[in-house]
Order: structure tokens, then C-alpha cells, then sequence
């Protein structure tokens, strides 16, 4: 048995044990440093240097941003104004949902902040309304997967990082998905319109709707700054992690005066204990990497692939089905970072872009957060909601019909990705 093979049973027999991934991943690639006599210098420094990364600090900035929307009051503001808006018609509030998670997903780049931060704030509304609270789960936890594809997204920060892709391609990439799964989940809400019997909402008043504008204009103002300053070149999409923490900060702070000392403390201790997770999990993937390099296990695999398949279509749909499947059993973070240098050097060599694979992966990586076993933002609705991932994953089987037909349809229609960035940048 060679060393590669020893590497990945070993890996793969420690996940199915419940060894954490990052120790998996470790402790696999020490023993593959060992068979292959690699020094145990060279394996320190490669951890080192994978999460020396600049680009990387915009993975704590944009957690931090987000949970500081939940907390200093921007998320409360935001939904009322849609709500306002849109709440009178009958079944409104399905519509008011959508279009406030695509409004906070401008700014905080993850299904998570959106299934605990707005999320909780959806299902009460729609628990007041006398909503189907399964139908209610189904949709909050559909709308928050828009948090990784509408930009900024964390997510693709950690695949740019990991392919060394231009992240602000992969940004701007995600926009007209984003806005196509929003369209679908408004054709499932009227396809459930009558199953239902969706409520009517409060009428209000253009008094109070401009009211509600001009309390939550600073919250609708800042997916302006930080997709503008992005797509224009003023800073990068790094940058825009920070300039999206401070900007929250100073709104909550000083303008609605809803974020206390003690919530802004607790936001930045939450925000490092995700990122040094995340890094860490990079520091022993990077190994995993550069293990599967030295073996040569991409080449092999491209050119085994190569005389297989007869087009880059079927290896989409390939990669689809296994980070789908992935997606059910492992955090998104750890997925990219140990498959990207797998399968990046497979799309280039059927001729895929790699900034387009990036956008797809982010998609499939967020729809994975509400799939069982693990889906982090389904647990959280089901606790919000009272249902069981038993029922929830019942009740979703519709849902993920949709989500299936949508991502079909970017595979087979990849200019609905790529043709954003190659207008903007060429």
C-alpha cells in the first residue's frame, strides 16, 4: 500500500470515528511525512505559512459584521422596512423575508448570521401571522442560504484564498444567482399560496413606511459602501470586511444606540473563536494539500477523469453530487480548503474557470448549511421554529427540488455566473 493510500484511509477512518477534521487531517498528513521521510521541519512550516494570508482577515471581519447587524439593531430595522412595504399583500410577509435576506446578506456574507440573526426575527413575524410554521422553516432557512452567494461571502474568501482566485470576480459572480434563487423562492411561495392559505398584513401608511425608510436608511446604506467600494475598485474585498465591521460598530453605536460594550465584546470573542477554527482547519488542510501534490494524486486523478468523461458538463454534475454530498457531513470551510486543491487542477484541465467553479462551490457549500445530518443553519431553525430535522427535511424535500433545478440550470448556463465579471473586468 503506498503512502498516498495510507494518507486518505487513515484520514477518512478518523472522520467516520468522530476524530475532529483538523486533528484528521493532522495526524493523516504526519504519518504520510513519516512513510515518505519527509523532515517534520517542512510540515511546521507549511502550517505556518497556508494562514499567513492577508486576504484571509476578511473571514473574522465579516462574521464580526454580521453578528454586530444582529445586535446593534440594524437587522430589526431592515426587516421592518421590507415589511412595510410588501406586508400587506397576502402572503407579503413571504416576500418580506426574501427581500430582507437579500438585503442583509449584502452585508454579512453567511447563511449562519442569517438563520440566527434575521431568521429569528422572520419566524416570529411570520409565528404572529399564523403561518404553517413548517412552511416558515422552509423558507427562512431557503432565504438564508442566500448569505454566502450574495456578496461579500465568506465562504468565497476561503476558496479565493485557497485557488488563488481573484476574489472580487467570484463577488460580483454571485450576484445574478443570488438574484435567480431569490425568484425562486418566490414562485415556491406562490405555488404554496393556496396549499396555505397565506395571511393578509397590516396595511400602512406612507407616513410610516417613509417613517421605517428613514429609520433603517443606514442599514440599507451600507451594502452601497461595501459592494460599491468592492466592485469599483476603491478597496479591496478584504478591506470591505473591516470597512463592513466598523461601519455596523459605528451604526450601532451612535445612531441607534442598541450595541452595548459588553455585545460588541461578545461579538469579537464569537468572531475569533469561528476564525481560529477556520485556520486552523487551513494550517493542517494545507498539508493534506501539498501531501496530495507530492503524491501526485490531482494528476493521476485529471488524466484518469480525462479518458472517462467526455465533457467538463459531466464533471460538474460529478462534483455537484460529491459536494453535495460532503455538504451533508462536513463544514464548509473544511470541505473547500481539503477538495480545492483536488479539484482545481481537474477544472482547468477540462477548461473550467476557476472563478466560476469558485461561485458554484460557494452555492453548494450554502445549501449544504441546511441539509442534514450537520447543516449548522437548519439546527437553528428547527430549535426556532420547535420542528424536528426529522420533519424539517420532509417538509424541505420541495425546497431542495428547487435548489437542484437551480444549480442545473448555472452548470448548463454558466454565463448566468461568469458573464458579471467578464463585463466588469474583462
Amino acid at each position: 500500500m503506498n503512502s498516498a493510500a495510507v494518507l486518505l484511509i487513515l484520514m477518512f477512518g478518523l472522520i467516520a470515528i468522530k476524530v475532529p477534521i483538523t486533528f484528521s487531517l493532522g495526524v493523516a498528513s504526519l504519518a504520510f511525512f513519516w512513510l515518505e521521510n519527509i523532515s517534520f521541519t517542512t510540515f511546521a512550516q507549511k502550517m505556518a505559512t497556508s494562514v499567513d494570508s492577508f486576504t484571509m482577515t476578511a473571514v473574522p471581519f465579516f462574521i464580526l459584521a454580521g453578528s454586530l447587524m444582529n445586535t446593534g439593531g440594524i437587522t430589526r430595522r431592515l426587516f421592518t422596512f421590507a415589511n412595510n412595504i410588501f406586508g400587506a399583500v397576502r402572503g407579503g410577509l413571504c416576500y418580506v423575508t426574501i427581500v430582507s435576506s437579500m438585503i442583509f446578506s449584502a452585508i454579512s456574507g453567511s447563511s449562519l448570521a442569517n438563520a440566527a440573526g434575521l431568521g429569528t426575527v422572520q419566524i416570529k413575524a411570520m409565528a404572529e401571522q399564523r403561518y404553517d410554521k413548517n412552511f416558515s422553516a422552509c423558507l427562512v432557512s431557503s432565504a438564508a442560504v442566500l448569505g454566502p452567494i450574495i456578496p461579500p461571502s465568506v465562504i468565497m474568501v476561503v476558496y479565493g484564498v485557497t485557488a488563488s482566485v481573484s476574489i472580487q470576480r467570484m463577488f460580483i459572480g454571485g450576484v445574478l444567482p443570488g438574484i435567480l434563487l431569490s425568484a425562486g423562492l418566490a414562485f415556491m411561495c406562490l405555488l404554496f399560496r393556496k396549499k396555505y392559505d397565506f395571511p393578509k398584513g397590516q396595511r400602512h401608511s406612507i407616513k410610516e413606511i417613509a417613517k421605517s425608510c428613514y429609520s433603517a436608511s443606514w442599514a440599507l446604506f451600507a451594502p452601497v459602501v461595501i459592494l460599491g467600494g468592492i466592485f469599483s475598485g476603491i478597496f479591496t474585498a478584504t478591506e470591505s470586511g473591516a470597512i463592513a465591521s466598523v461601519y455596523c460598530m459605528a451604526v450601532g453605536f451612535f445612531i441607534y444606540r442598541d450595541l452595548t460594550v459588553r455585545a460588541l465584546l461578545r461579538a469579537i470573542l464569537d468572531a475569533a473563536k469561528s476564525t481560529a477554527t477556520i485556520l486552523f482547519i487551513a494550517a493542517t488542510a494545507s498539508l493534506l494539500g501539498f501531501c496530495l501534490t507530492y503524491a501526485k494524486v490531482p494528476q493521476t486523478l485529471a488524466a484518469y477523469l480525462a479518458e472517462i468523461l467526455s465533457s467538463k458538463y459531466m464533471l460538474l454534475l460529478i462534483l455537484t453530487v460529491v459536494y453535495l454530498f460532503l455538504g451533508c457531513i462536513m463544514e464548509a470551510a473544511a470541505i473547500v480548503i481539503t477538495t480545492v486543491p483536488i479539484f482545481a487542477p481537474l477544472c482547468t484541465a477540462f477548461g473550467i474557470d476557476l472563478v466560476y467553479f469558485g461561485v458554484l462551490v460557494g452555492i453548494l457549500m450554502s445549501i449544504g448549511t441546511i441539509t442534514p445530518p450537520v447543516g449548522i443553519a437548519m439546527f437553528v431553525i428547527c430549535k426556532n421554529t420547535g420542528i424536528s430535522v426529522e420533519t424539517f427535511t420532509k417538509s424541505m424535500m420541495p425546497w431542495f427540488l428547487m435548489m437542484t433545478i437551480f444549480v442545473l440550470i448555472l452548470i448548463f448556463v454558466p454565463s448566468i455566473i461568469s458573464f458579471l465579471p467578464t463585463a466588469f473586468y474583462g
